[in-house]
């Protein structure tokens, strides 16, 4: 059975072709990565070389250790490696990498998913409290574990009365992964956390409504969307326990940071310095599969205006949810600070020298930890961003280069800028500025992945919003880009800071004479056993350090945030409805708001019948369409597109096209999706360049690829609608019209201050109130006026739409599909439409141009393009169509299996006669001869026929025809069963009509025009089917045979068969 033909948009896709499937990948490229084509073949060589330069300096501590290693001779080197000492710290190292790893994504993904898309109760809280791990120093955390867990500690002192001789083993492999697990874990899933904040949950949505049960939805599309993040998060994890030295050293599991320590100790450098090798190929191991885990994968958050929250419900699995993350907050965070507690107020005689710690060593703390936390976010921008934005192998090698250092325990690298600073650099040798840059040799790589991270996730739409509203490259990336990834940036440099906090060896090897910090302090203070002493100290480190986990958790300050922008904003804050939840309301009457444009009536200009029902002329008066008559040949055209052509690869998107666009006019872009429509705007607007042709606006050349001219975006004076907004999301809605206004106090016409126009376009779109808030606090209409007003607002010689109704719902659609006409009927700018909807393009266009694999089928008024398609392709995408036989005599009329038509009511197509003729030129000439206004369709239309039949009847016999029908051109009656024509064989109740098939008695001589097999109905071979609308009051049955006639008053089109 084939599909049903009856569409209630009276739209029929057109054919699929090869070159289709290529436009339609084409175009999918350019429409999900900006950086796709000309932008990914021109790299941005200073952006690379300052990248490398950041990447050299990283790496240069780190090949010192090569250097030192380069003076084993070769014997001793072999010697060293094969020992059974060293594969025994190199299995463990691996197995307790693997091991620390897999759990650490167990744990902290689900509960990044518990505390961000679950009713899990209190959410923020527990969102906060399982980011604390972080603050703790594991080997402050591995003390209190010890003195209670270990031998003769407090548990072992419990259980003794029981009988319970001894507790399992806490020291060797079991202990190390448990409590690097529950100190890495956080990695995992404070990325994870972002990651689901950030993509667009409208893919749960679909995913919910495709799969039968949520663990589907989390397979098929939350894992696969929040995977960069989570392996970002993963890799952090992984480095971090093949660096940490404190945990191993005092659980006794000889790991490779342990045994350079030793060595070092020992002063066998040699030693230590091949281990160190052997610790940096795991780490390039570790990097190798990050990035093959990660794939070559473009995601980006959506650009429709913030992300919206998404709940499931946990049902019966709520507490034990809650019991889950009580249990890790309480075994990571309040055992250990439970224990420093205890160790503080166990004996006031012992202990009572921890009173005497010096505020001094807190500001020694996080003075350094600050520096070294600004700077990594400084030099951390250039590689992410790279890495980001222009995937390549390059940047690839140059982010993983900047990771090598994270794996390096702090002692390795200590020694390393000990070795290189007393011998190169002695000025620097136990400075402040030394010790920051060791921080950010150690650490650099959290704030990168973070970094990455947010870059990832600001979809590439902003940016071309923003070059369409007048900003070059670097001010798009200041005013959009840059405030969307602080949060990633301050999430990486509280890492870097709350890591810098707890760093002990580097500290301890090139802290300038005379200077302690909290962690020098304590590792001293428990190496001598004095817990008391330590206890203070700790508790402060853990206290400081809480502060900062504000900054590592995602969109904390974003509410607070837009709070004080509120207070401190303007008039518009007094909104009534101000605090009133907004994204789910229904869209009524945009001008309902005073002062908006008023309800305009209906034009007569076709005799008050529109060309197909449900499909309205746009709102003029005659007098205004005649004023935007498009015949006018003394007009220029504001928008001039000539034989250009554009590929991806090998696959064509746009091949030779021809357009041009008069002044106010509105040209509507239609064509099915993959067809060029979407590659065609971002040509104009300066998106992409063309292979070939010349884009033309205002008669100045744009884009010419024969002698290379091309204009950016940002100097194009064109505005662009995206299908999904684009609306910044860190700015309130007044904010988003004003941006490409600048920062002038006067923009516009006279001189006019940004303000008032703001003020006045939030008027014409009718959304005066809604100046202070946030494009996710707007609903779907909402947000696509908020988007029209922002691309109006600069004055823009061409406006762009790019499906702007395609996002919202049926009902939604019509309503603002008259609304955005209406305004930009009102403010008469020069616009082009692209939209795959065939009752939206006829009904609000000027003239409607259809665009099929990547050529302009044709181009004409609305109901001028309705009525004579000059192909059937053209007649086919428009609405349903039936093609009826019939066969012309030399007298010019047409013999059909329902009777017979004179020669001046069917219009045989001039594309038929004119051989070799392809609609792309036939459309070109129209465009060039001018095009008549909707007024003049009907009567151009007959006078096409009278001439083409006249044509006809002098120089063909017996031809043979296919008659285009539309369901509007044909009516039915009941009929006796002798004398029918043929019998109703499906019908569809769509409320206001009935729609029926009618399938005909088979005509001796005549050929079907289509093959019935398509309709999925058991027909005779040979019998033509047609499509009838009628009144919902005229009810037959299936199997009714009736009488057909055509009704249709104006020349009916046919093509030769």
């Amino acid at each position: 059975m084939g599909p049903d033909p009856f569409r209630t948009d009276d739209g029929v896709t057109a054919p699929a072709s090869a070159e289709r499937a290529h436009a339609v990948a084409s175009e999918d490229e350019a429409a999900t990565d900006a950086e796709s084509g000309d932008e990914q073949r021109s790299r941005p060589w200073g952006l690379t070389l300052l990248a490398a330069a950041v990447a050299a300096v990283i790496v240069v501590p780190v090949a010192w250790i090569g250097v030192m290693a380069l003076t084993v001779d070769l014997e001793r080197a072999l010697s060293i490696v094969f020992r059974p000492m060293t594969l025994e710290v190199l299995t463990n190292t691996l197995v307790l990498i693997a091991l620390v790893t897999t759990f650490s994504v167990l744990i902290g993904v689900p509960l990044a998913i518990l505390t961000v898309l679950t009713d899990l109760p209190c959410r923020r809280f527990w969102l906060a409290a399982l980011a604390l791990p972080l603050v703790i120093p594991s080997y402050t955390s591995a003390y209190a574990f010890i003195s209670i867990w270990g031998p003769h500690g407090l548990a072992q002192s419990l259980v003794e009365p029981l009988g319970i001789a001894s507790l399992p083993e806490l020291y060797g492999m079991p202990g190390t992964v448990a409590i690097l697990t529950l100190y890495n874990y956080p990695f995992v899933f404070i990325t994870t956390v972002a990651a689901l904040r950030a993509f667009d949950k409208t893919y749960i949505d679909a995913a919910r409504t495709l799969e039968d049960n949520l663990f589907g939805v989390f397979r098929e599309v939350v894992l696969p969307m929040t995977k960069p993040a989570i392996a970002a998060g993963a890799l952090l994890a992984a480095l971090e326990t093949a660096g940490d030295f404190g945990v191993p050293a005092m659980l006794r599991l000889n790991v490779f940071t342990r045994q350079i320590y030793v060595e070092h100790n020992a002063l066998s450098h040699d030693y230590a310095a091949m281990l160190s090798l052997h610790l940096v190929a795991i780490t390039l191991v570790i990097l190798v599969l990050e990035y093959a885990v990660r794939e070559h994968r473009t995601i980006h958050g959506g650009s429709r205006g913030g992300s919206r929250s998404y709940t499931f419900h946990l049902g019966a699995w709520k507490w034990p949810a809650l019991a889950v993350c009580a249990a890790i907050v309480g075994l990571a965070v309040i055992l250990p600070v439970s224990v420093l507690l205890w160790w503080l107020v166990r004996g006031p005689e012992t202990y009572v020298g921890a009173f005497g710690f010096r505020l001094e060593y807190a500001l020694n703390s996080v003075s350094v930890s600050l520096l070294a936390a600004l700077a990594a976010v400084v030099l951390a921008l250039p590689v992410a961003y790279l890495s980001a934005r222009y995937r390549s192998l390059a940047s690839t090698v140059l982010e993983r280069a900047t990771y090598v250092g994270f794996a390096v325990p702090g002692v390795v690298i200590g020694l390393s800028l000990v070795y290189f600073g007393s011998a190169y650099a002695p000025t620097l040798y136990q400075t402040i500025p030394l010790l920051v840059f060791a921080y950010v040799v150690l650490y650099l790589p959290l704030a990168v992945g973070a970094a990455r991270t947010a870059f990832l996730y600001v979809n590439p739409r902003f940016v071309e919003a923003a070059r369409s509203l007048g900003c070059p490259p670097r001010t798009a990336f200041r005013r959009v880009t840059l405030p969307l990834v602080v949060p990633g940036l301050v999430a990486g440099g509280a890492l870097v800071f709350l890591h810098g906090m707890k760093e002990l060896p580097a500290t301890l090897l090139l802290r300038p004479a005379g200077f302690d910090s909290l962690a020098t302090f304590i590792w001293m203070a428990e190496r001598n056993a004095y817990y008391g002493y330590a206890a203070v100290p700790a508790l402060v480190l853990v206290c400081v350090s809480a502060l900062a986990i504000v900054g590592v958790l995602p969109g904390n300050g974003t509410e607070l945030w837009r709070r004080v922008r509120r207070r401190i904003g303007t008039k518009r804050m007094n909104s009534p409805n101000q605090n009133d939840e907004t994204t789910d309301r229904d869209d009524t009457d945009p001008f309902n708001q005073s002062g908006g444009p008023p309800t305009r009536t209906r034009s007569a200009t076709d005799g008050g019948n529109p060309v197909q029902d449900d499909t309205p002329n746009r709102s003029r008066s005659d007098n205004e369409e005649s004023n935007r008559s498009l015949s006018d040949s003394d007009a220029s055209p504001v928008l001039e597109l000539e034989c250009v052509t554009k590929s991806y690869g090998a696959r064509p998107a746009v091949s030779d096209l021809s357009l041009s666009v008069q002044e106010g006019e509105l040209l509507t872009l239609l064509g099915p999706s993959g067809c060029g429509k979407t590659t065609t705007l971002r040509l104009i607007a300066g998106l992409v360049r063309p292979d070939s042709g010349t884009i033309r606006i205002r008669n100045d050349s744009v884009a010419d690829a024969a002698d290379e001219t091309f204009v950016p975006s940002e100097e194009r004076d064109v505005g662009i609608v995206f299908q999904d907004f684009a609306l910044f999301p860190h700015k309130t809605v007044a904010e988003n019209v004003a941006f490409g206004l600048g920062d002038r106090d006067g923009a516009g016409e006279n001189g006019r201050p940004a303000d008032e126009i703001v003020d006045d376009l939030l008027e014409l779109v009718g959304l005066s109130d809604y100046g202070d808030r946030f494009p996710d606090e707007l609903s779907g209409g909402q947000k696509q006026r908020i988007a029209l007003a922002r691309s109006l607002a600069p004055e823009p010689d061409v406006l762009l739409l790019d499906e702007p109704l395609s996002n919202l719902d049926a009902g939604l659609r019509v309503q603002m599909r008259e609304t955005v006409s209406e305004i930009l009927d009102r403010v008469d700018v020069t616009a082009v439409w692209v939209t795959h909807d065939q009752t939206e393009a006829l009904s609000v266009g000027d003239r409607t141009a259809v665009m099929i694999d990547g050529e302009i089928a044709q181009a004409d008024s609305p109901r001028a393009l309705f009525m004579r398609p000059e192909s059937r392709a053209v007649a086919d995408f428009l609405g349903q169509a039936s093609y009826l036989p019939g066969r012309q005599n030399a007298t010019g009329v047409v013999e059909t299996p329902i009777g017979t038509l004179d020669g001046d009511r069917v219009a045989v197509q001039s594309s038929a006669k004119r051989g070799g003729s392809t609609d792309q030129e036939q459309a070109q000439e129209r465009n060039d001869s001018g095009n008549s206004s909707d007024t003049d369709a009907g009567a151009d239309a007959d006078a096409d026929a009278t001439s083409n039949n006249e044509d006809n009847s002098s120089t063909t016999h017996n031809l043979n025809l296919d008659l285009l029908l539309r369901p509007d051109d044909i009516s039915i009656t009941n009929s006796a069963s002798d004398t029918a024509d043929g019998r109703i064989v499906h019908r569809q109740f769509t409320g206001s009509t009935v729609r029926y098939r009618v399938v005909l008695d088979s005509t001796p001589g005549l050929a079907t025009a289509q093959s019935v097999d398509q309709r999925g109905e058991d027909i005779a071979d040979g019998a033509p089917v047609l499509e009838c609308r009628c009144s919902h009051e005229t009810w037959y049955e299936v199997g009714t045979p009736v009488s057909v006639s055509i009704t249709a008053s104006h020349s009916v089109p046919a093509f030769p068969q």
